[in-house]
């Protein structure tokens, strides 16, 4: 019988091809520059974490954004609909996907509810998530990607997208002290100077 390592392995390497599509607007760096990232930052949290459950957490990884290179318009019902066939597809149990559906509906409520009071598994991905975007290529991304609106239009967008990941994505005490850098010079990159730079 196969094991469950096995198995997520086989969804993520379903997320991996999906991201390769031709019409993602993100494929060239979506994956070694988001979604290894957040794996990364969440196997990490694990170790610290122990209490959490590392195959939850990693099932939510590749899972969270699972409708964005297939259908960015209609993502969410992408996502819950598509993901969760792939997941019975690779032979995951109906209890562990509807565990991950729901943590996963949790951490897309993140502008209702308090991150910080859901399960450690939520915290874990939600919090890797907004980490990762201050990593490698996330925010570069962006910008090379100018839209026609201009890049007051970029800047705008992303200082609400940090401000997000940052006040209500990000909610544990390891990313928050560790990345405080990061967010700054982030901000920095936006036109947000420092009062002083010496």
């Amino acid at each position: 019988m196969e094991n469950i390592k096995n198995k997520l392995e086989k969804f993520k390497n379903i997320v991996i091809k999906n991201c390769k599509n031709p019409t993602f607007e993100y494929k060239e760096w979506f994956v070694d520059d988001h979604l290894i990232i957040v794996e990364r930052i969440a196997m990490e949290l694990c170790d610290i974490y122990k209490e959490a459950n590392r195959e939850v957490v990693f099932a939510l990884v590749w899972f969270h954004d699972f409708g964005k290179p297939i259908n960015r318009e209609n993502e969410y019902e992408t996502t819950k609909k598509e993901g969760a066939k792939e997941m019975r597809n690779v032979g995951l149990s109906q209890d562990f996907i509807e565990k991950v559906l729901k943590f996963w509906e949790r951490m897309e409520m993140k502008n209702e509810i308090d991150i910080s009071k859901e399960s450690i598994e939520v915290q874990i991905v939600s919090t890797s998530d907004g980490a990762s975007h201050f990593v490698g290529q996330f925010y570069p991304g962006f910008f090379s990607d100018e839209p026609k609106e201009g890049i007051e239009w970029v800047r705008k967008e992303l200082k609400e997208k940090i401000n997000t990941d940052w006040e209500r994505k990000i909610t544990l005490p390891e990313i928050k002290e560790g990345f405080k850098d990061r967010y700054l010079k982030i901000l920095e990159l936006l036109g947000e100077y420092p009062e002083k730079f010496i």
